[in-house]
């Protein structure tokens, strides 16, 4: 019986991944195929690959500005989200003990700041950056994708902090450092792996944001996801420099993830001092 049982969970995870991969094997397909052979109701199985669908998507339709621009976006965001998060987790878990009215109150106001619609506050930031000027600019969207990167750090960190020993930080300040060199020198080095796995996961965050890099950003400051929905038009849609910008876009994250997946998961695997 738990042989049969075993048998029956190893067929369902082999579905479950045949269902996760077959719409990566279609987009991949799709975009070494021609544009009839895109177009054409049938399945096409057999056909000369047109590898001259991704030089077209890189150079005429633009991913080129669009990785760059979204590759700075991320990393200078997600290091903001670090940068900002830090000191707001330890002091709310450090400073302050964690079930203090203070600790509580923040962690309260970030929690409900990550559950707010983006949608909510796009018409005003849109007005907002449009009359300081930063509309269809890097910085506004990336002071939008830094923002949302600060709430998901402080939300990892803390979770870290909240079970790392206080009396770090007490045998510090009795050597004479100040919260900020006990921060630096004594906590941060104990909780790369947190750290690290922050930096990923904000990274993934701006790299996937779609709705405020439509609205704020143009031409070219336009993200990936953009650039890539640019493709769709009322007039036609090329679905074979469609699928291959798609898979220019999908490719550098996903082979970022797969190298970090094991300091990811070990980051958020463990917190604390051992």
């Amino acid at each position: 019986m738990k042989h049969l049982i075993g048998e029956v969970r190893t067929v369902l995870v082999y579905i479950f991944v045949v269902w996760c991969l077959a719409p990566v094997a279609w987009l991949v397909s799709t975009s070494l195929k021609s544009d009839v052979e895109a177009f054409s109701a049938e399945p096409v199985w057999i056909f000369t690959p047109q590898w001259s669908n991704y030089a077209q998507a890189w150079t005429e339709g633009g991913m080129s500005q669009a990785m760059l621009t979204s590759t700075i976006v991320a990393v200078v965001s997600s290091l903001v989200g670090v940068i900002g998060g830090l000191p707001l987790a330890y002091l709310t878990t450090q400073v302050w003990p964690e079930r203090s009215n203070g600790s509580r109150r923040v962690a309260l106001v970030i929690l409900l700041l990550t559950t707010v619609p983006p949608v909510l506050g796009l018409t005003p930031l849109y007005r907002t950056f449009d009359d300081l000027g930063l509309s269809r600019t890097t910085i506004g969207i990336t002071l939008i994708h830094s923002y949302y990167a600060v709430l998901l750090a402080v939300l990892i960190l803390r979770s870290f902090l909240v079970n790392f020993p206080r009396e770090v930080r007490e045998a510090a300040l009795i050597d004479g450092a100040g919260e900020w060199r006990t921060m630096l020198q004594c906590v941060a080095p104990n909780m790369t792996g947190a750290i690290f796995a922050t930096l990923i996961l904000s990274l993934i965050q701006s790299w996937n944001e779609y709705l405020y890099a439509l609205v704020i950003t143009g031409g070219a400051t336009q993200t990936v996801p953009v650039r890539v929905s640019g493709f769709l038009s009322f007039v036609g849609t090329n679905w074979s420099t469609l699928t291959a910008a798609g898979v220019i876009g999908t490719l550098p994250i996903v082979v970022f993830a797969i190298l970090a997946r094991k300091q990811m998961a070990t980051g958020l695997s463990y917190g604390g001092v051992k």
